[in-house]
């Protein structure tokens, strides 16, 4: 005999099952949602209060979402998809049926169970299953399960729905609706960025000079924001507590933003810093590092000579040596100026400073980059990092510094400046020698000295001459005239070279050393003892007799006459040095010259007897002086005063 299947009671039942599980995901649904709202409020309150002082890094965004998603995740698997794929027992439905309806008597679970398609039963008569069965349909007819759905979780839903509403209206009131769609999408690991009124922007570099004053910099773009604004910027420097500063309005970018400006005291300490402006802050926080200026550790310079001096023996100019840095040259000279940093440049200027035309003031006359040389190690074994440079010597300079910049763009501090003069363009110097009359075929000794001796009519003068220059000496002539009358007459001077035979020259007597009595030695421009330091012809003289037997002179009636007894002899001794350019008013430059000597003319014999008596004189206090000596227990050797 076949089963009957309670149809009208599962039908119910069903219906019932269904209805509870409306109630089910009605009261997941309105769980799940509230957990979703507040967990959603919980993050985009911490990511909107972080973002406030700082941009929420991704390793505290990411966990928050990673959590959210985890606890929804698990939250409806509980709460919604277990309950609804699951739902209430059958049978646990039809006993409620049965409490409810106690006519049933226990014959709907009865009926369900025993007409199971694996239900046992063995030893039961199938007759009364299936009046069992019948009398269950017949009374389940008659009720409404649906009726007895528990309706208590469409309540508590319904009380807690107010909850994610609530907190709906609370999240736009507060983020409104713009921000609090940001904040959704960024727990989506959307990177929207959160709108703010006002935007800054660091504009502080990040490296300055060791031991500067910082000025923090911030442009604020976006919304107006009054100049009276007050903002507040966080420096923490290295190791250091942080500490606060006031920004305050500083000027306007070309493009209209308000920059607001703070001020670090001085440091080199590298730090940290942010800023907040308005509602607006920087995103990050911004490092300012320290790097020591270039410091100039050594100067030095050279005063190159005129190229009309020659070359040293290797074709190199000649070069003196300047201490400290301060420079003293002849006009027309060129300087070379060289520094030592301690750090790699990027360029370095030599700055010229010339006299203002005022002849008080200072002016700026010229800026010329200087050349970067490679890199050196000093004798201690420190870097150094050189630069050169070599310039003309003008009249109008006084002084010069270096300013030098590293490869970031920061300048020294305190650029060195020293002073430079120019030595006067002076003529070269001259000097009369004393007059020496050695006797014939004799070496001349100092006891032949004898100034202011007349000269026999038709003899010689005597001259002997040094000269020097530091641009060196070129030629030499002798200038002479009669009776003080009439223009000075030139007697060019012949040069004359050193050789093997004369030896070298001695500025002390104006001739060589091996020079004998009578040779003559007009002009001799002398050469260094030392090349490699010292140009040739810087120096010069001569000794020679002047002749005097051919000279003539003009008679105050006109007639030209050769020189008489009475008449006298001016003469004066001229050396142009070696400087090939013209003097300032377009004209030759102008020698030297010594000074002026006069010779009287005499008979042989007036001469003679003036030398006697000269000789006679000069021979008694020579005497005294010996004998002067002699008391004080001074030896006098022999032919000495």
């Amino acid at each position: 005999m076949a089963a009957i299947v309670p149809q009208i009671g599962l039908s119910k039942l069903s219906s019932l099952r269904g209805r509870e599980q409306l109630y089910h995901a009605a009261w997941g649904v309105v769980r799940w949602v509230s957990l979703a709202l507040v967990l959603l409020a919980v993050t985009t309150f911490i990511d909107w209060r972080i973002d406030k002082v700082r941009e929420t890094p991704q390793w505290v965004r990411v966990p928050l979402s990673l959590i959210q998603f985890a606890v929804l995740g698990f939250a409806g698997w509980h709460w919604l998809a277990k309950p609804w794929m699951r739902g209430p027992s059958i049978v646990k439905l039809a006993r409620r049926v049965e409490e409810r309806y106690p006519e049933f008597g226990h014959r709907l679970v009865t009926s369900i169970q025993l007409n199971k398609a694996n239900a046992d039963t063995r030893g039961m008569s199938p007759l009364l299953i299936e009046n069992l069965t019948k009398e269950s349909e017949d009374i389940a007819r008659r009720h409404d399960f649906v009726a007895l759905a528990d309706s208590r979780r469409l309540k508590w839903a319904g009380s807690l729905v107010a909850v994610p509403l609530l907190l709906f209206a609370v999240m736009l009131l507060l983020y409104g609706p713009t921000l609090f769609g940001v904040l959704v999408k960024r727990q989506l690991f959307a990177s929207a960025e959160i709108p703010r009124f006002h935007q800054l922007e660091n504009l502080t570099p990040g490296l300055w000079p060791a031991g500067d004053e910082v000025t923090l910099e911030f442009a604020v773009a976006g919304g107006r924001i009054d100049e009276s604004e007050i903002g507040r910027a966080w420096v923490k420097p290295e190791n250091l507590p942080a500490d606060n500063y006031e920004l305050k309005f500083s000027r306007y970018l070309d493009d209209g933003r308000p920059v607001f400006a703070a001020r670090v005291p001085h440091s080199s300490v590298n730090f940290r810093h942010r800023a907040w402006i308005g509602d607006g802050r920087t995103k990050q926080a911004y490092e300012v590092r320290f790097e020591p200026r270039p410091v100039i550790t050594r100067t030095d310079a050279w005063v190159r000579l005129p190229k009309f001096l020659g070359n040293k023996p290797d074709g190199g100019p000649y070069e003196t040596y300047q201490s400290q840095g301060d420079i003293a040259g002849l006009p027309n000279s060129m300087a070379r100026v060289r520094v030592c940093a301690q750090k790699a440049l990027s360029e370095a200027t030599l700055i010229l400073i010339a006299r203002g035309t005022d002849g008080t003031s200072e002016v700026v006359k010229k800026e010329e980059r200087m050349n970067l040389r490679d890199e050196e190690q000093t004798p201690e074994g420190a870097a150094q990092f050189p630069a050169e440079l070599t310039f003309d010597l003008t009249p109008d300079l006084i002084a010069y510094r270096v300013e030098v910049k590293d490869v970031h763009g920061f300048a020294n501090s305190t650029p060195p400046r020293r002073g430079i003069l120019l030595a006067p363009d002076e003529a070269p110097m001259v000097r009369l020698l004393q007059e020496r009359y050695a006797e014939l075929g004799g070496n001349s000794s100092d006891e032949d000295v004898i100034d202011g001796l007349p000269i026999p009519l038709g003899g010689q003068i005597p001259v002997a001459y040094t000269s020097r220059s530091p641009q060196g000496v070129s030629k030499g002539v002798l200038r002479y005239r009669i009776n003080e009358k009439g223009p000075w007459l030139a007697f060019p001077l012949t040069t004359v070279e050193e050789t093997e035979k004369t030896g070298p020259f001695n500025p002390l007597t104006g001739g060589f050393q091996k020079t004998g009595y009578g040779e003559q030695v007009q002009f001799h421009p002398a050469k260094s003892s030392d090349r490699e330091s010292t140009p040739d012809y810087l120096t010069g003289g001569g000794r020679f007799d002047f002749q005097t037997a051919q000279l003539t002179k003009v008679t105050d009636e006109g007639k030209t006459t050769k020189l008489e007894v009475g008449d006298h002899v001016e003469f004066y001794v001229e050396v142009f040095d070696r400087n090939p350019k013209l003097a300032k008013d377009g004209k030759p430059r102008p020698p030297g010259k010594s000074e002026v000597r006069m010779k009287e003319i005499l008979s042989a014999s007036d001469v003679l007897l003036r030398l006697d008596q000269t000789r006679q004189a000069e021979g008694k206090i020579r005497d005294i002086e010996q004998k002067q000596r002699s008391i004080f227990g001074v030896p006098v050797a022999p032919g000495k005063r």
